[in-house]
């Protein structure tokens, strides 16, 4: 009896083996893979204020970006029936070209709404970059524009990647500055 149970032992170490060797084997599929794709990070990295701005006036805003990141630009302001033509770019452009419209922008919102304005760009380098407001006067054949004299509030953030690494001062604003039309 004792050479029966020992074979009967073998057998069962045996088919054990086999179904523990079956598991280890190419056919059976390889768990899935999970990867995990960190999402971008977004910060309010400056907000500025100011009042007593003026219709037919155009105000620059130098933003110098530490960062590379995409901006989501918010200005606001006080009167819903006022025109405020908001732009971004790299050019500190003069009066005449402001004006003249031939300023090269990246981006420019013309029109009485929506209000607040938010502008968003895309993905920028580190560099100097203008905010340029112009608060439209009143046009009366067109009936655009207003006479309306303004407070501005602007908020703007950064969207970085999430592997990028994200500086407290990643945006200096400077302050609002009157672009003056040419002496004659």
């Amino acid at each position: 009896m004792g050479r029966g149970c020992f074979g009967f032992v073998r057998v069962g170490l045996a088919g054990t083996l086999l179904l523990a060797l079956a598991g280890c084997g190419g056919d059976s599929p390889a768990p899935p893979m999970v990867v995990i794709t960190p999402q971008p990070v977004r910060g309010v990295i400056a907000t500025t204020s100011f009042s007593g701005y003026e219709s037919d006036v155009w105000i620059s805003i130098e933003l110098l970006l530490s960062q590379r990141g995409v901006l989501d630009i918010t200005v606001d302001w006080t009167y819903p029936d006022t025109w405020m033509s908001v732009f971004f770019g790299r050019t500190n452009c003069s009066y005449k070209e402001l004006a003249g419209r031939t300023c090269p922008f990246l981006i420019s919102s013309e029109t009485q709404t929506p209000k607040p304005r938010v502008l968003y760009t895309d993905t920028l380098e580190p560099g100097t970059y203008y905010l340029v407001l112009y608060n439209v006067p009143r046009d009366p054949r067109t009936g655009k524009g207003s006479d309306n004299t303004e407070a501005v509030s602007m908020q703007i953030g950064l969207t970085v990647s999430a592997t990028g690494q994200r500086a407290p001062d990643a945006v200096q604003v400077g302050r609002p500055v009157v672009v003056p039309p040419p002496r004659l």
